[in-house]
């Protein structure tokens, strides 16, 4: 099962997205697939067993660090 720490953003570059907000203790999101994807700061598990349409262009703020996280295009298989 792969696992990918997500690409961190500034407040500035998620002007304008729609931010997911997750909670600290347990995933914004689980089930469907095969990837896990991990806060870029703190390494806290925010999307798990995802399919990868699940993570795509999603912008998520970490629950525990406050830190704002995306999934860009780059993990394509």
């Amino acid at each position: 099962m792969p696992q990918y720490d997500m690409i961190l953003l500034t407040p500035q570059e998620a002007a304008g997205a729609d931010i997911l907000m997750h909670t600290a203790g347990s995933p914004l999101k689980q089930g469907g697939g095969d990837e896990t994807h991990r806060c870029g700061r703190c390494k806290t598990k925010l999307l798990v067993s995802v399919a990868h349409a699940d993570a795509h262009d999603v912008v998520v703020r970490c629950g525990k660090c406050g830190s704002l996280n995306t999934e860009p295009h780059h993990h394509h298989h």
